[in-house]
């Protein structure tokens, strides 16, 4: 039981440095991730964040906007 909660600590500590390096915040999303872990992650790499603070849907596989 201690694995679960060390690998979903660690999971949690990424997510908060990936919105960091991508000037999102780190809070928010550490907070968001030890409540629904792999979700907050799929939501970092499958969208950027917009100057009014929206979101925007990201082509995973090419690395570019869609529409």
């Amino acid at each position: 039981m201690t694995e679960y909660f060390v690998g979903w600590g660690g999971l949690a500590l990424i997510n908060a440095a990936i919105a960091n390096m991508d000037r999102r915040s780190p809070l928010k999303y550490f907070l968001g991730s030890v409540f629904l872990g792999p979700v907050v992650t799929i939501i970092l790499a499958a969208t950027r964040e917009e100057q009014g603070g929206g979101l925007r849907q990201v082509d995973i596989w090419k690395g570019r906007e869609v529409g």
